[in-house]
């Protein structure tokens, strides 16, 4: 194509160069006297203008064609040449869109299965979770129910409980169960170590002094006696005021109502050459006790100088186990002579005893190996009768094998 331009280009010069020439010579002949010559000379310089006019018009097309020829053909070729890189192309496109394709839906399966299996999974799981946890409601609820019928009977039980608080001899009798339950629980069914309701002696109005419980100690404390006290009304005004005023006043109160049955307890209770010269103050509710140890250390201290042992249903089991390992271990120390004798006696009869079992022990070796020697003539018989039963040879061994073992026994 840039061929062709510069071919047209150069034709163009050339006439212009042509014309220029021709115009220049007309001008020149103008300013002189035309002759007749000079029209010939321009007549023929007209025509051969025109027939190289013709000429190069001629080539130029032949030209022009000739180089449209060339470039439709390189054209053409250049146009199969891009055919052909454009299907090439189109085809590696095609083939690699497909195997991306390929591998994405391959891919996304995967990953389809793998959500799939998650879900499903977590699903399950959901699904046994949400089981349990319905079960576990379940459960919770009927627990709840329970508890909630439970609650009911120890409403029950709280408000048949308030009512025999609130009476004095209802509570005395409280009182008196706690401790033979405590009394029961160490000592068992064991006769002699304790007594309930036990009278001391008469008092100065002519009335029986009797103890809620005595427990019989060595000598020469002969026994300890216990006395259930239950200062509940007392106890529980304190916590029906928020006054602290009050509150104070009524702890005080409290606290010399708690004095009074210590010092009603030693009167009683303590008596020279009978009882321990201590006594025990059973307080029925562990809250009572903890309170007193708490809040009223000079009624603690009071009933340690008045030798009286306040106790709960905690503390009490573990004094009345000591005081019967006391009383067991000063019993065994008492018998330990009359253990001893026994001991020698049976040291005595143990030293029979060997020497008969060694007597006996030999006779019982001879004996076995006479029954060794039994088994072996039994065998023996046995294996010829089974001979005689089979129709074997036999021979005379059988009667000097008896006399041997005749000989041996």
């Amino acid at each position: 194509m840039e061929y062709i331009i510069s071919i047209v280009l150069s034709s163009l010069i050339l006439a212009a160069v042509i014309v220029s020439v021709v115009l220049i010579f007309v001008y020149l002949k103008k300013s002189k006297a035309t002759t007749t010559l000079d029209l010939k000379e321009i007549g023929v310089l007209q025509q051969q203008i025109n027939s190289l006019t013709d000429q190069l018009k001629t080539n130029i097309e032949l030209s022009v064609v000739k180089e449209m020829n060339k470039v439709l053909e390189q054209t053409n070729k250049t146009s199969e040449m891009s055919n052909e890189k454009l299907e090439r192309f189109q085809t590696n496109i095609t083939e690699s869109l497909a195997s991306r394709f390929d591998a994405l839906n391959k891919q996304i399966e995967t990953k389809l299965f793998e959500i799939n299996k998650r879900v499903d999974d977590r699903l399950a799981e959901g699904f046994k979770t949400t089981s349990e946890t319905i079960t576990q409601v379940r459960e919770r609820l009927k627990a709840i129910d329970t508890a909630q019928r439970n609650i009911e009977k120890l409403s029950e039980d709280v408000i048949s409980l308030r009512s025999v608080l609130e009476g004095n001899q209802s509570r005395g009798q409280y009182g008196e169960y706690q401790l033979s339950m405590v009394l029961h629980n160490v000592f068992g069914d064991t006769t002699g170590c304790y007594k309930e309701q036990y009278t001391l002696k008469k008092g100065k109005d002519g009335n029986d002094v009797r103890a809620d419980a005595i427990v019989y100690m060595p000598e020469p404390n002969k026994m300890i006696c216990i006395d259930s006290k239950f200062p509940f009304q007392d106890y529980q005004r304190i916590f029906d005021t928020d006054d602290a005023d009050e509150k104070t006043k009524l702890t005080k109160d409290f606290g010399g109502a708690v004095k009074k049955h210590i010092t009603s307890i030693k009167d009683k209770y303590i008596i020279p050459g009978k009882t321990a010269p201590e006594a025990l103050m059973f307080i029925p509710n562990d809250g009572v006790f903890a309170f007193i140890h708490h809040n009223l250390e000079d009624v603690v201290e009071y009933a340690r100088k008045q030798r009286i042992i306040l106790t709960s249903p905690s503390t009490l089991p573990a004094i009345l186990v000591t005081i019967n390992m006391v009383r067991i271990e000063v019993a065994r120390s008492k018998n330990a002579e009359e253990i001893n004798r026994h001991l020698h006696r049976l040291a005595k009869d143990f030293e029979m005893f060997e020497k008969d079992w060694n007597k006996f022990s030999t006779a019982l070796e001879r004996t076995t190996k006479q029954k060794d020697m039994f088994d072996q003539r039994v065998g023996r018989l046995t294996g010829k009768f089974q001979a005689i039963a089979t129709n074997s040879n036999l021979s005379d061994e059988p009667i000097q094998i008896a006399k041997k073992d005749e000989e041996e026994a």
